[in-house]
């Protein structure tokens, strides 16, 4: 073999090096070196040799390119049903690449021992510019470099087609290019890797201009689609290892009760199932998933635990935060808007508004209950077996609750059912305690939560309330517009298995937390209605409810749920602008146009009212209705900003007063996220957000009494069934002079809640401002 050598190059604040061979392979393998914060961070932490991770100082890898042209791509951020990893991740470093989509054939996501980057299945365009962007920009620099050695041609007078670099007649692919090589790349990033956001690369590789995209724009199929229909693909709940286990868990009576005495489990009838204690975790571990069922039944009501009744019923809930939560033990959030003087030009208004708004807890619900594979070897490895939003997050959380370092725990990510945000901080419900049964019977436990154990036991998107204040002029302007939000904390990250067995974990939320996890109540919703000349926005927070006084610290644990927190203000915004709308005598889609002054926002509310077709005219309609058994039919409209994107929606529905059942016939949703990366697979994000916001829209609430959760099924927590979902349509907005993708996975849920209640007040002449809109609550409003 010929000797080798050995160099390296600058690419713009990144670092080519490379070995030669003789020989026939090849690869370039795009790593990354390490800016800032540790990589890793554990309880008790201590500097180790980093295992089970892609290092970031050697070997770790974004992207490979191999000698056949072919391309490997790799995200921390697993598939959750909006398919951004298998299409827009492609396309976007196809674009960046100069390669044709195809030329992308491997993803590698979610595996916290195969991915570099950590974070969430959330933001996927990271603002415009995800890492896989930065990544794949580096990366094409560094191919730039080494064809122009390679060619000698000078590095501006190349171009590159389908991954073939050309310039003055010469010409040579990718392939050619690390063929016979070892090239690494290394980029610089920063942050934590087990974090919630993870990490993200740094610096400004130039990136294509959008003028030149051939990739982005066009619509690809989900790869993994496929493989779904045809139940070739491997789900979570599909994972079975050598001599595993199987158990049910027997949760607390209450949430805030300790444990007693466990219950005797019959040996004759189930001899091989095994009861586990540890603090107030009870499970039950069997051979078959049948047996554990039953032995779990038996154990279950022969334990003892403490009573306890510290929580409000759900139907005074809105009475305990209004006058017995502490609204005092955080900050006042201020909104970025704020201006003028509020108080002035209320008083001297021509007309006034004032109302309070109410909304619901809600599950997250997913379709199959939380489960998870703990695998706790001898060693002090820890594999673990899920459907996770945020693997490295989780593994963080792992190594906390066993006295360890990140670097002993290894994620494997798989598909299962939606849970948007109940898993963005790491768990999900079942993961930690699988590890820990797992720890205490030395092989791998396989935990599934029945659907009893998920709706009680699992988070809630929280409870809020916000009141009110808004002015009209003479001419029908709004003068003036306050909003007060009141919501406890909205994310609890700690391990529910770890708080019930005493084990370590994160902090409860308080105002000393990181922003997502405080009890600081941001203002989450931006101020879109630039022409309104005084505004006053405050954020007022507190903690979860119950959690102080829960024994187990437990209490309603929130958790972020999509559109989080912005949700809990846009609705009463948007509700109270169509109130607004009315209370001018104006419509509620010009009023809306005559206070903005961003076209972009304009651009979507004349679209929506465009593609809906709306009438304009003020509501309520001249025929409303409130009593009677004939359907009255009425129209409403919403808007938010988020993520770069502005939205507009139009739900059109149909009500029968004696009932208060409310039928959505049709939503039309409009969004502008500036460059539109797959229409299709934006589209179908769009219409899963729809039908997800109309359920939360007239179904969802979380019931309970004075103890915890009391529904255990899908009739006392209704869910929209598919022979309820309106028909929808959905209009994308093109604007690439943006520069940015906007995100469109997010947002769309949020839109039908004031919308609805907006058309509701169209048909009937009477305002409905509490989350959800049962029927039961309609009928009876409306009696009034």
């Amino acid at each position: 073999m010929a000797p080798m050598s050995s160099r390296s190059m600058d690419v713009f604040g990144a670092t080519l090096s490379r070995r030669r061979f003789m020989k026939a392979g090849g690869v370039l393998v795009v790593g990354f070196g390490l800016a800032g914060t540790e990589l890793l961070k554990g309880d008790d932490a201590k500097t180790a040799t980093l295992k089970n991770s892609l290092d970031p100082g050697l070997s770790s890898s974004w992207i490979e390119i191999h000698p056949d042209n072919t391309i490997l791509i790799r995200t921390g951020k697993p598939d959750f049903g909006q398919g951004s990893t298998f299409t827009a991740y492609r396309q976007i470093a196809a674009e960046e690449l100069s390669v044709p989509f195809e030329a992308i054939t491997t993803v590698i996501s979610g595996d916290t021992d195969r991915t570099p980057d950590g974070s969430g299945a959330f933001d996927f365009l990271g603002g415009g510019t995800p890492n896989i962007r930065k990544a794949a920009a580096y990366t094409y620099q560094a191919l730039l470099d080494l064809a122009s050695e390679r060619l000698g041609v000078p590095k501006t007078n190349l171009s590159v087609k389908d991954g073939i670099v050309s310039g003055s007649g010469k010409s040579i692919s990718y392939g050619e290019l690390v063929k016979g090589q070892q090239l690494k790349l290394t980029i610089p990033v920063k942050g934590d890797l087990t974090s919630l956001f993870g990490l993200s690369v740094e610096g400004n590789p130039p990136m294509k201009p959008v003028s030149q995209y051939t990739v982005i724009g066009k619509s690809f199929p989900n790869s993994i689609i496929r493989s779904k229909v045809a139940a070739k693909e491997t789900w979570a709940t599909d994972v079975r290892l050598p001599g595993m286990l199987h158990a049910r868990m027997v949760h607390p009576k209450t949430l805030g009760s300790a444990l007693v005495t466990v219950g005797q489990l019959d040996k004759t009838r189930f001899p091989n199932s095994q009861v586990i204690v540890k603090g107030n975790l009870v499970g039950v571990v069997a051979p078959t998933e049948w047996e554990a069922i039953l032995a779990a039944q038996q154990v279950d009501d022969g334990t003892k635990w403490t009573e306890w009744k510290g929580l409000p019923v759900s139907a005074k809930i809105y009475e305990h935060l209004r006058e017995q939560a502490d609204w005092t033990s955080a900050p006042v959030a201020k909104g970025r808007q704020n201006k003028g003087n509020v108080a002035q030009a209320l008083l001297s208004a021509h007309k006034k508004l004032s109302a309070t708004y109410q909304f619901s807890f809600m599950k997250h619900a997913p379709i199959g209950p939380t489960m998870a594979v703990g695998d706790v070897k001898a060693d002090g490895t820890v594999h673990i077996y899920t459907h996770n939003q945020n693997p490295q997050a989780l593994r963080g959380e792992i190594a906390t609750m066993l006295r360890t370092t990140a670097d002993h725990v290894i994620v494997h990510s798989y598909p299962g059912p939606g849970h948007y945000g109940r898993s963005n901080g790491g768990n999900a419900g079942a993961e930690d305690e699988a590890v820990i049964l797992s720890q205490a019977v030395g092989k791998p436990v396989r935990v599934q939560w029945m659907r009893k154990d998920d709706l009680q036991w699992s988070t809630q998107s929280p409870a809020s309330f916000s009141d009110v204040q808004l002015a009209i002029d003479e001419k029908g302007k709004m003068v003036a517009y306050q909003i007060d939000h009141y919501m406890p904390a909205m994310q609890d990250d700690r391990p529910v298995g770890a708080v019930i067995a005493g084990l370590p974990t994160m902090p409860a939320p308080d105002v000393t937390s990181a922003p997502i996890g405080s009890t600081v109540n941001e203002i989450s919703d931006p101020w879109v209605y630039a022409q309104v000349p005084h505004v006053s926005e405050f954020g007022h927070g507190t903690y979860q409810v119950g959690q102080k006084a829960s024994p187990l610290a437990v209490g309603l644990r929130d958790h972020s749920m999509r559109t989080p927190g912005q949700f809990q203000q846009n609705y009463p915004r948007e509700l109270a602008l169509s109130e607004a709308a009315a209370l001018a005598g104006l419509d509620a889609i010009q009023f809306r146009i005559d206070h903005a002054s961003e076209e972009r926002l304009v651009g979507v509310l004349k679209a929506v009212r465009d593609a809906s077709g709306w009438d304009t005219r003020p509501s309520p309609r001249s025929d409303a209705a409130s009593t009677g058994s004939t359907a009255m039919r009425g129209r409403g409209v919403s808007a938010l900003y988020r993520g770069g994107s502005y939205w507009a929606c139009v739900c059109q529905i149909a009500v029968t007063p004696t009932s208060g059942k409310i039928v959505v016939e049709r939503c039309t949703i409009a969004v502008d996220p500036g460059i539109v990366v797959n229409p299709l697979q934006l589209k179908r994000q769009v219409e899963g957000g729809a039908v997800m916001g109309v359920s939360h829209a007239l179904l969802e609430e979380a019931i309970f009494d004075e103890s915890g959760i009391t529904q255990d099924d899908w009739l006392s927590y209704p869910i929209l069934t598919m022979a309820d979902a309106p028909e929808i349509k959905v209009v994308l907005i093109r604007n690439p002079k943006v520069g940015s993708y906007g995100g469109g996975s997010e947002a769309a849920n949020a839109l039908a809640a004031p919308a609805i209640a907006a058309a509701l007040h169209d048909a009937t002449g009477k305002i409905v401002r509490r989350l959800p809109m049962k029927a039961t609550y309609v009928q009876a409003f409306l009696k009034v």
